[in-house]
Order: structure tokens, then C-alpha cells, then sequence
């Protein structure tokens, strides 16, 4: 799924997919500025976890 960076009328924060509070701080980086739930932090920590498998694959060591 893509995300749809849309700019929240009236402020400088944009929504993502229409949910969420977010300051955009590059063109790829946004910083979430509302509360965060579980599934949120549990999304997050999902990709991050992701990103580091692709990047540093595990490797098991007899």
C-alpha cells in the first residue's frame, strides 16, 4: 500500500492515508506530533524490524 501524504488544511501537518498527525521534516521523513496507540507502535516497530532483516539478514550459527 502506498501512503498518501495529505496536507491538513489551516496547519503545516499533513495525514497519512487520512489518519494521524504528522510534521513533514524531509521530503521522506515525517515525525508523528498526535497520540500513538498500540497498533501504531506496534506498526512501527513491525517496519523497523523489517528494514533491519532486509539489511542485516540473521544468520544461524551451529
Amino acid at each position: 500500500m502506498t501512503d498518501m501524504w495529505q496536507p491538513v488544511s489551516g496547519t503545516r501537518f499533513f495525514s497519512r492515508n487520512g489518519v494521524g498527525l504528522y510534521e513533514r521534516l524531509t521530503d521522506q521523513l515525517y515525525l508523528r506530533v498526535d497520540d500513538v496507540d498500540e497498533t501504531d507502535a506496534l506498526e512501527v516497530c513491525a517496519r523497523f524490524a523489517e528494514a533491519f532483516e532486509a539489511r542485516a539478514p540473521v544468520r544461524m550459527v551451529a
